[in-house]
């Protein structure tokens, strides 16, 4: 089939909306080495208590201790400003995305769900969601070993909620720019990152291969209007 060679120019001026773009915001809570020191050590010290801050479970050949998930309502300083620090990027999150006026901005009221989680070797999680809130987050604590042959080890890996997105991959769309490009996300640990993201985004976590313990404090929110 012939192609009629046009000159872009004779074009009216194009509009793309990126229709269905799925909004992930990270920030990071730079504090000194003592502070993650002191974290750290909180954290171990509360899961050798066991049942009274959490439970362990088999997750493939590892462990993995998942704390009560009452985390941001615990009063110890450490955990109030790691509290204090996600609320304020989730707030900030929210502002720039909706419409809500000052007024009904101020009016909001943010209630969550917050735990911490500590790996050991060959732990992982597989494919799921946050159902219990519009808004999740993934705050890095520890982000353990990196392993050199093993460069997915613990990663966390957001996939494409368009499903069907790349059902015929060309030339036409497989370099689509960031916004538009379609497959999966993957989120490198780093200690003090905060990746904040909707709700519905299935993701999962790989197999995490070093002998550190690996720690993380995922967040569900809900958030609705003042009475």
């Amino acid at each position: 089939m012939d192609v009629v060679r046009l000159s872009l120019s004779v074009l009216s001026p194009m509009k793309i909306s990126d229709a269905f773009s799925v909004p992930i915001a990270e920030f990071s809570l730079e504090s000194p080495a003592d502070f993650w020191t002191e974290l750290i050590d909180l954290l171990l010290a509360q899961e050798g208590q066991g049942e009274k801050f959490g439970k362990a479970g088999q997750h493939g050949n590892g462990l993995i201790f998942e704390s009560h998930s009452d985390l941001f309502n615990q009063e110890d300083p450490l955990l109030r400003q790691i509290a204090a620090f996600c609320h304020v990027a989730l707030a900030s999150v929210i502002r720039h995305l909706t419409d809500h006026t000052d007024a009904e901005f101020e009016e909001l009221v943010f209630d969550y769900q917050a735990w911490y989680q500590i790996t050991r070797t060959d732990g992982f999680q597989g494919f799921h969601n946050q159902p219990n809130g519009s808004w999740a987050g993934l705050f890095f604590i520890d982000p353990g070993d990196d392993v050199a042959d093993r460069p997915d080890s613990g990663i966390v890996y957001f996939h494409d909620p368009r499903s069907n997105g790349n059902y015929h991959e060309d030339a036409g769309n497989a370099r689509l720019k960031p916004a538009n490009r379609h497959g999966a996300l993957r989120v490198k640990h780093e200690n003090g990152k905060l990746t904040i993201f909707p709700s519905y985004l299935l993701h999962e976590i790989f197999p995490y291969f070093g002998e550190k313990p690996r720690i993380i404090a995922p967040f569900n929110c809900w958030i609705r209007m003042a009475d």
